[in-house]
């Protein structure tokens, strides 16, 4: 008879409802809160607004073509496409104080915009260099909510049980956040959500194992914008470290040849130009007055000063890839990350945060891509974590902050030398202090699979599965009252877990049915010789199939607890659903060599004993081929020599052996087994057959 439960944990009044019991088992967890359908496409409708009105507005603090690297450098070079000479674009040079500065940036973007150019100056709209910038970077704006929605769609594959409401705030934060829109209505550099959004597709794919469609879109990455370098070496050094070769190759081999595609062609064209923009210009700009090396930076024409000047004009971007090759390789080797786990955003967002911390010259811009990552590693893995500082978005609003705030005055021109090293000191520190914390979430305890915080997300699923599996035994669920009171041969099968989708383990009933039996399920199992000898002139029978105190009726179908639905169990004996009436189990078959149709557990078995086993080992004498044996013991008559070829330990017939005579019966020995006085000389062959 089952004992009581034991009591709630929880106050009567405050134990956490769940809708658990009530939900079938193939039915999913409800979330804690709903949004409305409408919520995300409004979300996008006001983003759009926002953005439309940033740019227009922002246009009026273009005064000359100087103002905005839109006109003074990527419209130029679209000016070359619609002229017909593409392979040209990279002979254009800036204005002004930039007259020595190139268009470094890939020629993906610019061919996108040079139909939009084309179309302004059609309809008129290419008066001034403010309608202009309308024209051409409105239809860019709806990559910002797309890089939203591909966020949330990393989000969710990497954390699928992640809450409704986390979601939103995710896709909020990136399609009305200020790092966004500054890219846009500040300083028009529409190429870097374009870069954003292929990158992370590229990252998703490559998780999924789809190596070659990754390398496509991050060559595209690529080639919409150069700082994409950065995190695909961090993803390469991941896979090297990892010897996962056959991935290296063909991601690092496809995005490398849709880089050289896009490339090649105008170092074929225009060599010196092409060179001039990617790679000899980067080593001779000047140390900008927002950066670490401003420390390194110098005027004079000559000495010590000049030379340190001109090292450290060539080593930022150097420098930012030895610093992210070793993060890669010690992530790896100390914290076991894989190119293919969650912690591998980590790594990425450890990345890109190392471009505005070493790069020589720095722009709020920069600030985009390190929250991208930030935010996706962030909200998928808040549940796997302890409770503490980490299972809060810690990291990605004080970046938002901190980096909304460098912003204000990070772009602007120094008034001294003191002033810039204080900027670019302040400026590294804030980065680096990002990293650390990042180094330090990726080794925070996490909690145990299935715990707390897990599978069940924010509405207690993980801790509740745990709960119910330590109590298992018990059959109480921690977070409410008992379930129903099951019925049946179903007696200890539990309630439905909607956590799991599927019942939970059977348990063993409180008391064996008899007491020559151990604690389990019953098994009923037929002795494998007749009951009695085939020369006692006695007919061949066998015990009763139910022992002593048990009942004759077969066991009735299981009744699935509080679900109201019929359970009747399956060939292994686990319960399965069932939608007609509460039928009996299938009739007993009278030559099978068990009573029922459940196949018996390993665990139900007695320890076989010399006295159990019908062949032990023995070649039919004691020790020398004579009886009797060393110890002066007789063979029991049980035990005569047998032939060569012993009886198979599980006949087809239990009631014949393999030449169809009836086998001799083998009594049992009343001794326990571990009062057993004699053991076999060799291990018994198995009796029941494995799982």
């Amino acid at each position: 008879m089952r004992s009581a439960p034991p009591p709630s944990p929880f106050p009567p009044n405050s134990a956490p409802r769940s809708s658990d019991a009530s939900q079938r088992p193939g039915q999913r967890a409800a979330s804690a809160t709903h949004l409305p359908a409408w919520a995300y496409q409004a979300t996008t409708l006001v983003s759009l607004v926002v953005g439309a009105t940033a740019i227009v507005r922002g246009t009026s603090a273009i005064g000359s073509i100087k103002d905005s690297d839109l006109t003074n450098f990527f419209l130029k070079s679209a000016s070359y496409i619609l002229q017909g000479d593409p392979w040209h674009m990279y002979a254009v040079r800036g204005s002004g104080l930039t007259s020595a500065y190139p268009n470094y940036n890939p020629p993906l973007s610019i061919f996108l915009m040079a139909p939009l150019l084309a179309l302004a100056k059609l309809l008129g709209f290419a008066a001034n260099y403010g309608q202009v910038i309308t024209f051409v970077a409105l239809p860019f704006i709806l990559l910002a909510p797309a890089l939203a929605y591909l966020v949330v769609r990393a989000i969710r594959y990497l954390y699928p049980d992640a809450p409704e409401t986390l979601r939103f705030l995710a896709f909020a934060l990136v399609a009305l956040g200020p790092l966004t829109w500054q890219t846009y209505a500040t300083w028009y550099h529409v190429e870097q959500p374009l870069m954003l959004c292929f990158l992370v597709a590229a990252v998703l794919l490559l998780q999924q194992r789809r190596e070659g469609l990754a390398g496509v879109l991050a060559g595209l990455a690529f080639l919409s914008r150069t700082t994409a370098l950065i995190p695909l070496i961090a993803l390469g050094v991941l896979l090297l470290t990892e010897r996962q070769w056959r991935p290296f190759l063909k991601f690092g081999g496809v995005s490398a040849a849709i880089a050289a595609v896009g490339v090649a062609p105008f170092f074929v064209f225009d060599r010196a130009d092409a060179t001039y923009s990617f790679l000899t210009w980067r080593s001779s700009a000047a140390i900008g007055s927002n950066s670490i090396w401003t420390l390194f930076a110098s005027s004079n024409p000559g000495g010590i000063r000049h030379l340190i000047d001109s090292a450290a004009r060539r080593l930022d971007m150097y420098s930012v890839i030895v610093v992210v090759a070793i993060i890669a390789f010690l992530a790896v080797r100390r914290l076991g990350v894989s190119a293919y786990g969650r912690e591998a955003w980590a790594v990425l967002a450890m990345a890109t945060l190392a471009v505005p911390m070493l790069s020589k010259t720095n722009w709020p811009y920069y600030y985009l891509e390190p929250f991208i990552f930030i935010l996706i590693w962030e909200f998928a893995s808040m549940h796997d974590r302890r409770a503490g500082v980490w299972r809060w978005p810690l990291l990605s609003v004080s970046y938002v902050a901190v980096t909304a705030t460098l912003s204000q005055y990070i772009g602007l021109r120094s008034v001294g030398a003191l002033d810039r090293v204080s900027v670019g000191v302040l400026e590294f520190g804030a980065m680096l202090c990002f990293i650390v914390a990042v180094w330090l979430r990726m080794q925070a305890r996490k909690v145990a699979p299935g715990g707390d915080g897990a599978a069940g997300g924010g509405s207690g699923g993980g801790l509740r599965a745990a709960a119910q599996l330590a109590v298992g035994g018990m059959n109480m669920d921690v977070f409410g009252s008992p379930p129903a009171e099951p019925t049946g041969a179903a007696e200890n099968m539990g309630a439905p877990d909607a956590t799991s989708r599927r019942w939970r383990t059977p348990q063993p009933p409180a008391a064996p049915p008899s007491a020559d039996r151990q604690s389990g399920w019953q098994t009923n199992a037929r002795p494998l010789a007749p009951a009695a000898p085939p020369d006692s002139g006695a007919p061949l029978t066998y015990p009763p199939l139910y022992g002593p105190g048990e009942t004759g009726a077969p066991p009735p179908a299981f009744q699935a607890p509080g679900a109201g639905g019929e359970m009747r169990a399956n060939r292994w004996g686990a319960p399965r659903p069932s939608d007609g009436a509460n039928l009996p189990p299938p009739a007993l078959p009278t030559d099978a060599p068990y009573a029922d149709d459940r196949t018996p557990r390993r665990a139900d078995r007695r320890r076989a004993t010399f006295e159990d086993s019908p062949y032990d080992g023995y070649t039919g004498a004691g020790q020398g081929g004579q009886w009797p044996d060393a110890r002066g013991a007789q063979p029991p008559a049980s035990r005569a020599p047998q032939p060569s070829t012993p009886a198979p330990i599980w006949p087809a017939d239990p009631r014949s052996g393999p030449s169809g005579a009836p086998q001799p019966a083998v009594p049992v020995s009343p001794v326990a087994p571990e009062q057993s006085p004699r053991r076999p000389r060799q291990a018994p062959e198995e009796l029941w057959p494995s799982q």
